[in-house]
Parts: C-alpha cells; sequence; structure tokens
C-alpha cells in the first residue's frame, strides 16, 4: 500500500455500506485487488465488516445528516489521500455534487460532467434521450404533485413515477384502480412531485453499461426479470442473464455518450407491444448487481479502471443462464399471500442479494439488518398504557 503524509493512500472509497448494493459494490473492487475504504452510518454496516474492504469507517448517513457526510467524506480524502468515491444512493450522489469545492478537494466523483449526470438522473428527459438514439420510452400522461393527481382525470392501470431520484416515493409504483390510486396518492405528501405514465405489461429486462473516458463501452451485461417486487412494478427479484441484445446495448452506449457521461449505468427497460421501453436509469451501484459478478462481469472494477483512466479490455463474453434471487422480497410477498414463491427455487447457477460463501460475516449481517427493518415494521408504532 502506498503511503501519502504517513497515512496509507486508499484506491477507493464506497458510502452507505449498510445496503446490499453498496456491499456487492466492495466486494467487486475488493476481489479485483483494489483497496476499498467503506464508510457507513454505524458500526454494524456489512460492508464494514466485508473481507474486501481494506478499511473501514463511521460517520453520518446523507439521509439524515447531508452535510455532514460530506464533511466526513471530505475528511477521509485529507487523511488517505486522494479518494474515487462512489456514492451508495441517490441521496449520496446529491449530497456529494451539493458540497463545496473545497471541501471535497482530494476526491473524485466516478462520472463524466456534473451536467451529463443530472440529464441522466432525471426522469422527466428519460423519453427525450431514449427517442434520440430510437429507443421507446413510456408516455407521460400528466406531471403534477400528489395532491393535484388525486383530482386529475386518471383511468389505471398507470405507473406513478418520482419526477427526481430524492423523494418520498423511492421506486416505480403500479397502480390498477382508481380506488388504488387514491389510496396511495393520499399516503404521500401533498407536495411530492410525480410523473403518470402509461404502464407496460412485457418483461423488466436491464442493461448495465459502463463507459470510458473516450465515449466507448468498457463492459456490458444483460439480464432479464421473471418476477419483480412490488409485482409489477419493483426492482428484479428473480432474474436470468441473458445473450446482449446488440442493437438495444449499442442504442444504450449511443444514449450515454450523447449525455457526456463516464462510468457504470443500469438501464430498466419494460417490454411493450413495439419493443423495449426505457423506464429508468441508475447510475450506481443496483440492486441485482451480485448477478453480473457472478456470470463473470466484474462492472465495479471495470467502473473504477474507467475513471482512473486505467485500460479495459472492452466488452466480455458472460455466462449466461445465471439466476439472481432477492430472497427478502418473496418473504415479503409470501406475507402478502403468495407463500408459493419461497419454495419456487431456480435451477442452474445461481446467486443471492446477500450471502456471499466467501464473505460471512458481512453476508450474516445484511441479513440480521433486513430481517431487523422487517420486525420493526410488524410491531406496534407504541405500547399500550
Amino acid at each position: 500500500m502506498r503511503r501519502d503524509n504517513e497515512h496509507s493512500r486508499l484506491r477507493c472509497l464506497v458510502t452507505d455500506a449498510h445496503l446490499r448494493s453498496s456491499v456487492a459494490g466492495i466486494r467487486g473492487l475488493g476481489a479485483a485487488g483494489i483497496e476499498v475504504l467503506a464508510l457507513g452510518p454505524h458500526p454494524l454496516s456489512a460492508g464494514l465488516r466485508s473481507r474486501y474492504a481494506t478499511a473501514s469507517a463511521v460517520g453520518p448517513g446523507s439521509e439524515g445528516d447531508s452535510t455532514g457526510f460530506a464533511e466526513r467524506v471530505g475528511a477521509l480524502a485529507a487523511e488517505h489521500g486522494r479518494l474515487v468515491v462512489f456514492p451508495g444512493q441517490e441521496r449520496s450522489i446529491d449530497a456529494l455534487l451539493d458540497a463545496p469545492s473545497p471541501l471535497l478537494e482530494r476526491t473524485v466523483l466516478p462520472y463524466g460532467p456534473p451536467e451529463s449526470l443530472v440529464a441522466l438522473r432525471d426522469k422527466r428527459r428519460l423519453r427525450e434521450l431514449a427517442e434520440e438514439v430510437g429507443l421507446q420510452a413510456p408516455k407521460t400522461v400528466v406531471e403534477g404533485v400528489a395532491a393535484d393527481l388525486l383530482t386529475a382525470n386518471l383511468s389505471p392501470p398507470v405507473m406513478l413515477k418520482p419526477t427526481c431520484p430524492v423523494g418520498v416515493l423511492r421506486n416505480v409504483a403500479s397502480v390498477d384502480s382508481e380506488a388504488e390510486l387514491r389510496a396511495f396518492l393520499s399516503a404521500i405528501p401533498a407536495d411530492e412531485p410525480l410523473l403518470v405514465q402509461e404502464r407496460g405489461t412485457g418483461p423488466l429486462t436491464a442493461v448495465a453499461v459502463v463507459m470510458d473516458r473516450e465515449g466507448g463501452v468498457a463492459a456490458r451485461f444483460q439480464q432479464e426479470a421473471t418476477r419483480t417486487w412490488p409485482s409489477g412494478a419493483g426492482p428484479s427479484s428473480l432474474s436470468v442473464s441473458v445473450p446482449p441484445d446488440h442493437d438495444l446495448q449499442a442504442r444504450v452506449a449511443r444514449l450515454l455518450a450523447n449525455a457526456g457521461y463516464v462510468g457504470l449505468a443500469e438501464l430498466q427497460f419494460v417490454g411493450t407491444p413495439g419493443g423495449p421501453a426505457l423506464i429508468d436509469i441508475n447510475t450506481r451501484f443496483y440492486g441485482s448487481l451480485p448477478l453480473a459478478l457472478a456470470a463473470g462481469i466484474n462492472l465495479p472494477a471495470v467502473w473504477h479502471a474507467a475513471v482512473d483512466g486505467e485500460p479495459t479490455l472492452g466488452p466480455q463474453p458472460y455466462a449466461v443462464g445465471v439466476t439472481y434471487r432477492w430472497l427478502e422480497a418473496d418473504l415479503s410477498a409470501a406475507f402478502r399471500g403468495a407463500p408459493n414463491l419461497l419454495f419456487e427455487c431456480p435451477r442452474g447457477p445461481r446467486v443471492g442479494s446477500m450471502w456471499a460463501s466467501d464473505d460471512p460475516v458481512a453476508s450474516v449481517l445484511l441479513a440480521a439488518s433486513a430481517a431487523g427493518v422487517r420486525l420493526r415494521r410488524r410491531l406496534p408504532t407504541s405500547l399500550p398504557a
């Protein structure tokens, strides 16, 4: 390990180490021999105990203290030397983008120009970006705050989507009836900005691409979900690696190159009669990342290399037919009347969302954290007097 002012110089920092997606990122980076500093909001954050983390640190989470979070990142860079910082969630991206430049002068965000990141994260621009490269996107029926949408003349089934990455609504919501729509809108803040879009009914496909500094594709991976949670609109709960759709991936690469983007982006598509329609773009480690790693594509390591200006091999073949299962989602479905999903085990090589046999401590902490969240949700909010 290199030295800088008597401190160890670490190659990168992964924030939000309590999240399973960040842990997957730490595992991918560490497996490639990259020195990783893991930052989490509490000492039992799973990524801090991963065998793939070279060092660990505790600091404020971006959700509760965005300023304190950015200050902690800056302090770690001052202590350890130049850090490539991989934010683990949307609020962390915002906190680092909004922080004063002097605070983060020894850090590098793993993206191209800030305006490219802003463009890709703005849900209102997805259709424009897609159409520029000959892709589809669901039609927006109306845009407005929740209170206004309650009185709008909407005809479900529709999808509800946050206009920006950070908000009360974290994922796309699918509603099937007017009663369900009214109940949903009544349960969120009246001033929450939303998009109402047409709903596709086909399978959910994800294309993950790493773009290099020259606008080329450094790595790519494709998967298709056979189950999502919540059903019809949520993230993948059961997915399989599939052969690359070269035309789709070429259009994705052009979309990202047109935006001037550098780094990892995961684009999600829903099937429609006219072909796949773009519904979301993630610019961070994503939930089903373990599937790409298990199929032989180390997206985190390639991302680091592309941002750091290191040579990459370009798109490589990967194993097809590897399955990914998010067991926590199947447990949620079981509690809501679909216990059969727990017994539908995928065939062939498979990987889970949390467990890695070579990283057991982090795996156990992730599972314990998920179980704790579920238990707190089921307990009464107050005890009787």
